[in-house]
């Protein structure tokens, strides 16, 4: 069954009704270099996530050089780091070495044109690379002008479902999914999990309970 990771979390009634609702994960933007509407501070960061509960992974969505992340990570203790900026191969080794030992996991998210049309073997070689320099799974997202993700922007899913049946590693589908087209987001690509922001908050960016239930519903199915 697909898990699901709600991200964007700012406040603590929106990480407690994510939970109750179903999240197997919650995303905290942790002093992104890029201006964006849910961007915390590492210590507001850190109460957040000392307040999720056990057995739902705690994610901080991240972006710059290794050396930056890892200090975000040490101040924040989260179970993954999601770099989602244009970090590098030699980027990702380097900070593969530095929380070696910590039980932190990389995630290294890679944003495609929404009008992209060229060969999906070029982002299944790109995922490879990726995955030799130290990552451990990988995320596909649309990639917008001026925001680094979140842009409500969808992409080829077959591009998707390719670099999943290329890469036995965990592969994480994000990009304009909302309730009405998860499901069939879910049955195309069939990713490990799918990460969500936009579709299920309010104009104030807070997460709203109601679209959060619709969509976990959807994605993972009857008996979900």
């Amino acid at each position: 069954m697909v898990r699901v990771k709600i991200c964007g979390i700012t406040d603590p009634d929106d990480a407690v009704a994510c939970v109750e609702e179903g999240a197997d994960a919650l995303g905290f933007v942790v002093e992104f270099p890029q201006a964006n509407p849910w961007n915390l501070p590492r210590d507001r960061a850190r109460v957040l996530m000392a307040a999720v509960p056990p057995f739902v992974t705690r994610v901080a969505v991240v972006g710059g050089e290794a050396a930056a992340i890892a200090g975000l990570a040490e101040a924040t203790s989260p179970h993954v780091v999601q770099l989602h900026r244009d970090e590098s191969e030699t980027c990702v080794s380097e900070l593969a070495g530095r929380l070696e030992g910590s039980g932190i996991r990389i995630v290294k998210a890679l944003r495609i044109e929404p009008a992209y049309d060229g060969p999906a073997s070029h982002w299944c070689d790109l995922a490879r690379r990726f995955l030799d320099a130290g990552a451990d799974a990988i995320l596909l997202d649309a990639k917008a002008p001026g925001r680094p993700a979140g842009s409500g922007l969808s992409f080829d899913w077959s591009i998707a479902a390719a670099v999943v049946a290329s890469c036995p590693e965990p592969f994480i589908l994000a990009g304009g999914l909302a309730p009405g087209n998860v499901a069939r987001a879910v049955a195309t690509v069939r990713p490990f999990a799918i990460d969500v922001i936009t579709s299920v908050e309010d104009a104030q960016h807070r997460k709203v309970r109601e679209r959060v239930r619709a969509l976990i519903r959807e994605a993972k199915g009857p008996g979900g």
